[in-house]
């Protein structure tokens, strides 16, 4: 819908923030395009051109000529070219340009000499390369899992692991296909060369290394019991487990099993004992987490926290690009680390994709009648899973 007077005052008044840039002219079309270009690489937004720093509302002396220089700067100064509504709003007599900028959702947005830009708080900033990479990826167009891991070797690779999954999917030995063990890493990704020397790539190291926190601290769990139903509660038995995605998802499961009580609860005049939750359900939930969280967040591992009345588990990394909180519980997929994901699937980890969090939602129905509580909490997916008779918070 346009905007009204009364929403360009109400955007005034709150001044610049996250969404809201105000801008006195356009006469900098190489800063006016970066504005534009950090809303589109963030979360979207607003410029009202004719306003100053400090609120004051001075208006634009040639409404149609700022409109069409808006538009030639959205279209000849973006790469790739963007088309924001653009939008004249008279507020008490004086013309007001409102730019509206939706959030990308293809590659991240740049200038014409390359510069990609996001938008912290009140400002632009250039996007780091760890940034600019996670917008890739979240477009599609990279895959931070087939990269290759510096400083890894062939001798990082537990072979045996390597060669039971392909021999598993292949039905045949590996002597069998005729070509050698590097032409075979190559062709199922979990190598690459760089500089004339194989590297395991990032789903290589994670699913098939000797020891991936060497190279990839991140990728551990830190799993945790709290004695009450916060963090700051006392602490039980903290572990970091490390090691392959197949034996983390196996430890995590082994970890709960030793919390994983008989709870009681009444139906009717019988009662039932049931485990606080079901091993499948924290298997799916574990199994998301180490397949679909973002391992370029290098400063942060999943953790699975056990509480008195649920259990968290918390992922690195927002929802990917198009998904959503609401679409997530309706067989939507969009995978982050494909690769990844292929290779816990043909390991018999995960079923079809997209199947993980409805089958969550429906044996938690089952079990005790609640459901999973999915949330975004900074930069973490978190899912949590409550115990018997324990209602989700409004």
């Amino acid at each position: 819908m346009p905007f009204t007077a009364n929403d360009i005052l109400a955007m005034i008044a709150a001044g610049e923030g996250q969404t809201v840039e105000l801008k006195r002219d356009i006469s900098q079309r190489s800063d006016t395009a970066g504005e534009l270009i950090a809303f589109a690489n963030t979360s979207g937004g607003t410029m009202l051109v004719g306003v100053t720093d400090d609120r004051q509302i001075i208006g634009v002396s040639d409404p149609d000529a700022t409109m069409n220089a808006l538009a030639n700067i959205s279209r000849d100064n973006c790469r790739p070219s963007l088309y924001p509504v653009i939008e004249r709003v008279d507020v008490n007599g004086i013309p007001i340009i409102a730019v509206r900028v939706d959030k990308r959702t293809g590659p991240p947005y740049e200038n014409n000499s390359g510069q990609c830009y996001v938008r912290v708080g009140a400002a632009k900033q250039l996007a780091s390369p760890q940034q600019r990479a996670r917008m890739l990826q979240q477009s599609g167009l990279y895959h931070f899992d087939e990269t290759p891991v510096a400083g890894t070797t062939l001798a990082d690779l537990d072979q045996e692991a390597f060669r039971n999954y392909f021999e598993k999917i292949s039905r045949q030995p590996i002597e069998a296909t005729g070509v050698s063990l590097e032409q075979l890493l190559e062709r199922t990704r979990v190598a690459t060369t760089v500089d004339d020397a194989q590297k395991l790539t990032v789903a290589g190291l994670l699913v098939f290394g000797r020891e991936p926190q060497l190279y990839m601290p991140q990728s551990r769990i830190t799993a945790v019991r709290f004695l009450g139903n916060d963090s700051t509660a006392d602490r039980l038995n903290p572990q970091e487990l490390t090691g392959s995605l197949p034996k983390l998802v196996n430890q995590a499961g082994d970890y709960v099993k030793l919390y994983n009580g008989v709870y009681s609860q009444i139906e009717g005049f019988v009662r039932h004992e049931r485990p606080f939750c079901p091993p499948e359900v924290l298997r799916e939930a574990m199994v998301n987490a180490v397949a679909h969280r973002d391992y370029s967040i290098a400063g942060s591992q999943i953790r699975l926290f056990f509480f008195d009345n649920h259990l968290e588990v918390r992922s690195p990394g927002r929802l990917p690009n198009s998904m959503t909180l609401e679409s997530i519980r309706f067989y939507n997929h969009e995978s982050r680390n494909p690769l990844i994901a292929q290779f816990l699937n043909r390991l018999g980890f995960m079923e079809e994709f997209g199947t993980g969090i409805p089958n969550m939602i429906r044996l938690m129905r089952a079990h005790n009648g609640t459901e999973p509580e999915f949330a975004i909490e900074g930069e973490e997916f978190v899912v949590r899973l409550f115990a018997n008779g324990i209602q989700k918070q409004a």
